[in-house]
């Protein structure tokens, strides 16, 4: 049955000499996988972050879809022509493909991603948006930490609270850390967003703390670049 829905492209594996299997999150279905065709030879780039119509047939007891029809639906070109807003596009893409795993509609999920694509179009301080959207990502998929200024000044990256005396697997923060953690989940206190050593260890704990907290999380790959390229 021939069938269209929007997706965000959150992975790209290589099939065949021409074919892919492409993840992308739906907005009707969820995360949904599609082998395309032919992809190898087409001019247009499949582009990680992209939001596209797909057009495709499915048979029902099959979990891979045939892709029909493949357009890019929005009209955002910044992120693939930057080259650091393409960076943290497969930074973004790799969290999301290992994080995201329900075949089934979420709406407020969809929103979401939609939104943070075209914030990260429009952005200007590009070395804070991977701490924002990770504190955003973290809050949407309900794993919020319990950031009370006044706990302590120790993270128990395991129970996800603040606490005051350390314990294994505790980090010792700064004030002014803990003042951004603050602001990033209930809005309040000083952001220190222009101190980049500061993002960089806070967003090096909320990578950490996803780890131990959302199932299947990681960033393997672009870890490291992202670490290189925005805070060297």
């Amino acid at each position: 049955m021939k069938t269209s829905d929007i997706g965000v492209l959150i992975d790209r594996k290589n099939y065949s000499e021409s074919s892919v299997i492409l993840h992308f999150y739906t907005k009707s279905q969820g995360r949904q996988q599609f082998i395309f065709k032919g992809a190898k030879k087409k001019k247009n780039p499949l582009l990680a972050l992209g939001i596209y119509e797909i057009t495709f047939a499915k048979r029902p007891e099959s979990e891979l879809g045939i892709i029909q029809e493949l357009s890019r639906v929005s009209g955002m070109n910044e992120i693939y022509d930057h080259p650091q807003k393409s960076l943290i596009a497969f930074f973004v893409a790799e969290i999301l493909k290992t994080s995201l795993k329900q075949s089934n509609q979420d709406t407020p999920v969809f929103q979401f991603l939609s939104k943070e694509i075209i914030s990260l179009e429009v952005c200007q301080d590009l070395f804070t948006y991977p701490l924002e959207f990770l504190a955003r990502f973290i809050a949407q998929l309900g794993y919020m930490p319990q950031i009370e200024s006044e706990m302590g000044n120790y993270f128990d990256l395991n129970k996800g609270v603040i606490v005051s005396q350390p314990t294994s697997g505790t980090i010792q923060m700064s004030s002014a850390q803990l003042e951004q953690l603050t602001f990033l989940f209930i809005g309040e206190g000083n952001n220190h967003f222009l101190d980049k050593e500061l993002v960089r260890r806070n967003l090096d704990l909320l990578i950490d703390y996803s780890l131990f907290h959302i199932p299947g999380f990681q960033v393997k790959n672009t870890r490291e670049i992202i670490q290189d390229i925005l805070y060297s």
